[in-house]
């Protein structure tokens, strides 16, 4: 007869398997590219469902467990934490303050954090992150792209004056924003690292296919924050960016050339219609800042500008409306948070890794044109700004810990 206190050994129970599946490196690498490339299929709603269904669960549980220690020492996070906690702080002193626009605030507001941590981790978790999250967006945003030439061409959809996309590319200026991203990450992370011709065939064609549909989308902001990036590509590494930077020119050309020919009249609105009211916007802002120019006007304030285009609840440019919002302030923190995250760019830039430079100056040239502000719920933000933000975070991690970064177990 066996003894009372005997217990057979029955391993590890199905919930603690399901636990340490969630923690896996490759599990949570997944998640995070599946809800980036989302953004490419899905409409907002159903894009934020996946965001609070799976990958919430999932980041929540594994960020308990999470070496903060490390993910600490990087400046730019703190800065990150600092500039979060202040303009959620400033919803204190917003005329139309109420304790359930503030609990709205707050979660969005640890939602980006949330986000910003988790790309951090994985990027100092394992070397290959960035790689397969550049592959990634760019294989969904190729794959979106041809379907949706393949249906404008069959007749099955009609481009209109200014085509849109699907997901949230369905919105012409986020639509040229996020293959604007795809753009330049095919340009200057993938084809430098590919292994052959074939692989560079693929990935300049993605590029064409990106160029076509931002001169088709008939956005300026984004065209010009494109222009901004691959001029400072070129300007960084004349030698090796060079080709690549008057490739994505002659690209541009070719479709603007062959667009104007044909006569495809999206194309034609991009270059002839008028100017869209963002320096009235901007004018009413600076009013308004010069009003309350210390502490602004609270992260809750509604904002009602008039402009040509009818009544805007925005600024139409971030670093007003983060002025106009938090004040004084704000606008230090924020500066101090991009001087820092440009002086680690350029620092990776002279390493031979453009891409965060170039990534960081297209999205903060597009926040000059249409950005509320940074503490946003999933959307474009969280790719054009902070995402580049949290990947040189990481940057700082590894080159602190070593190249391998905290890369030494499958879990986090």
């Amino acid at each position: 007869m066996a003894h009372r206190d005997f217990q057979p050994d029955r391993g590890p129970t199905n919930f603690t398997q399901f636990r340490r599946f969630l923690t896996r490196v490759d599990v949570l690498t997944g998640i995070l590219i599946l809800v980036v490339c989302a953004a490419f299929v899905l409409e907002t709603r159903w894009h934020r469902n996946l965001l609070y269904l799976l990958a919430v669960p999932a980041f929540l549980h594994s960020l308990w467990g999470a070496n903060w220690h490390a993910v600490w020492a990087a400046p730019i996070f703190r800065l990150i934490v600092v500039y979060l906690a202040y303009f959620c702080l400033s919803a204190f002193w917003s005329v139309s303050f109420s304790w359930l626009g503030f609990a709205d605030l707050l979660r969005v507001g640890l939602l980006s954090l949330m986000f910003v941590a988790i790309v951090v981790i994985l990027a100092t978790a394992q070397n290959e992150f960035e790689a397969k999250l550049f592959f990634w967006i760019s294989v969904t945003a190729g794959l979106c792209l041809v379907a949706l030439f393949a249906a404008a061409l069959s007749g099955w959809m009609e481009p209109g004056n200014r085509l849109s996309g699907f997901g949230l590319a369905s919105h012409p200026i986020i639509g040229a924003t996020l293959y604007g991203i795809t753009l330049l990450v095919c340009a200057f992370a993938l084809i430098p690292s590919a292994r052959g011709g074939c692989e560079r065939f693929l990935w300049f064609t993605v590029i064409a296919l990106c160029a076509i549909f931002m001169l088709m989308a008939g956005s300026r902001g984004p065209l010009l924050a494109l222009g901004a990036a691959l001029a400072l590509g070129l300007a960084v590494n004349k030698t090796k960016s060079g080709v690549l930077v008057f490739a994505v020119l002659g690209v541009f050309g070719a479709a603007l050339t062959i667009g104007l020919v044909v006569g495809v009249a999206s194309i034609e609105t991009t270059l002839t219609r008028g100017f869209s009211g963002h320096a009235q916007l901007w004018l009413q802002s600076l009013s308004a800042i010069a009003e309350r120019p210390w502490f602004g006007y609270g992260a809750l304030t509604d904002v009602m500008f008039e402009s040509t285009n009818g009544t805007q609840r925005s600024s139409h440019n971030l670093y007003l409306a983060n002025q106009f919002y938090g004040g004084l302030p704000a606008s230090v923190l924020l500066t101090g948070l991009l001087g820092v995250s440009g002086l680690e760019a350029i620092r990776a830039a002279r390493n031979g890794a453009p891409i965060y430079l170039i990534l960081l100056t297209f999205g903060l040239t597009c926040a000059f044109f249409d950005t509320r502000s940074l503490v946003q719920n999933l959307g474009r933000e969280w790719l054009t700004i902070w995402l580049p933000l949290a990947l040189l975070a990481g940057r700082q991690i590894r080159a602190k810990h070593g190249q391998s970064g905290m890369a030494t177990n499958p879990t986090v």
